[in-house]
């Protein structure tokens, strides 16, 4: 376990996780993706929801401490995608899977990883001049794990620019390009955040997990398949209130 992410299960019914680690940025190391992927594994079975969001100036700058830095230390492709790919994708995956609606406040910058976890959540509120980006190849690296994450929030030709190009954009941009939902003036932004966490609590977990499980499982579905699954999941949720 790690001091530097936060989790707490609150009396709404909402798991609260908080990156601590603003001396860095918020960059996310091992300890702290395996501690926000076992929250999520972990999750409460009454929980209605997961809020990220972070300390300090920073969302999250991306990724430290990734691969070693002894370069007589040799890794093959199958260590490397053991230690150091598979950990992140699962906490996307877990993320993206998660039975619950993922609601995150970003400000300042979600670089790399910290677009990836905006992107992931279902409700992601940005700061307006926060800065998204994604420069893994300032470093020759293919960022092919953010794209994963952001692939299907962001149109194809916005997801390339990000990456080819590496440009910053503000938080109206990026919720122009879907990876955010809303955008708040910067002094605004925990407000607005617990607004939506308050409205969001009033409805019944099993109402918003139904929500939740359209959302994941929709996009990967044809339209018949979606009508079925979506009654199915609302006579679920139904028959689960009313029991």
């Amino acid at each position: 376990m790690t001091d530097a992410v936060r989790v707490n299960f609150a009396a709404d019914d909402i798991l609260e996780i908080t990156l601590a680690a603003p001396e860095h940025g918020n960059a996310l190391d091992g300890a702290m993706a395996d501690a926000m992927l076992q929250a999520v594994r972990e999750l409460p079975e009454t929980a209605k929801g997961i809020v990220l969001t972070s300390e300090g100036a920073d969302f999250c700058a991306g990724r430290r401490g990734g691969m070693p830095r002894d370069p007589s230390v040799k890794l093959t492709a199958i260590d490397i995608r053991k230690k150091v790919i598979e950990p992140i994708l699962d906490l996307y995956q877990a993320l993206r899977n998660a039975p619950v609606p993922i609601f995150a406040a970003v400000q300042g910058r979600a670089a790399g990883v910290g677009a990836a976890l905006a992107g992931l959540a279902d409700v992601a509120i940005a700061a307006e001049d926060a800065q998204f980006t994604i420069p893994e190849m300032n470093h020759d690296i293919a960022p092919t794990l953010v794209m994963t994450a952001l692939v299907e929030r962001m149109p194809r030709n916005a997801l390339a620019r990000m990456v080819i190009t590496r440009d910053a954009i503000n938080g109206r941009e990026a919720q122009a390009l879907g990876i955010v939902s809303m955008v708040a003036p910067a002094a605004k932004l925990s407000e607005e955040l617990a607004r939506v966490r308050k409205t969001a609590a009033t409805a019944s977990a099993p109402t918003l997990r139904a929500v939740k499980a359209f959302l994941t499982a929709s996009g990967e579905t044809s339209f018949a398949t979606r009508r079925d699954y979506a009654a199915m999941v609302n006579a679920a949720a139904m028959a689960e209130r009313f029991r």
